[in-house]
């Protein structure tokens, strides 16, 4: 029985010589292609995850921003800003929670002489702030 079934191909492949050599060519590409794909993912997701890493391990930050809605009978786009005693109650609250940091950046201007030659940002942060971002 096995050996009528591989006889019978062996006579279609050698009858149909093109289209089984289109057909194996084919096979073989869509195995490459989704091999190469895959490995492209992986490579991406490697290097992001890298790059989070390289961020910070279980880090939060937020960012001061706007209100979108009205919260508690206040104006939509109320500019809400953290300030030191949100870290404190952070800290307070929070017992997981290692470090807490305020981060200032400012871009002020850099002159030579009376002319204005560019902007650099200039960072303010705690001490703790090097072993939070690694």
């Amino acid at each position: 029985m096995l050996i009528e079934i591989i006889l019978e191909a062996w006579i279609a492949l050698k009858r149909n010589v093109t289209r089984s050599l289109l057909t194996m060519l084919g096979i073989v590409w869509g195995i490459a292609t989704v091999t190469l794909l895959i490995a492209y993912g992986s490579s991406f997701r490697n290097i992001l995850v890298h790059g989070f890493d390289a961020f910070g391990k279980s880090v939060v930050i937020c960012w001061p921003q706007q209100t979108s809605e009205q919260p508690g009978g206040q104006r939509a786009g109320k500019k809400v800003v953290l300030e030191q005693a949100d870290l404190e109650m952070v800290k307070a609250t929070a017992p997981l929670v290692k470090h807490v940091c305020l981060e200032t950046v400012r871009r002020p201007g850099i002159a030579y002489g009376d002319r204005m030659v560019g902007t650099a940002p200039v960072r303010g942060v705690c001490p703790e702030y090097g072993e939070m971002r690694n």
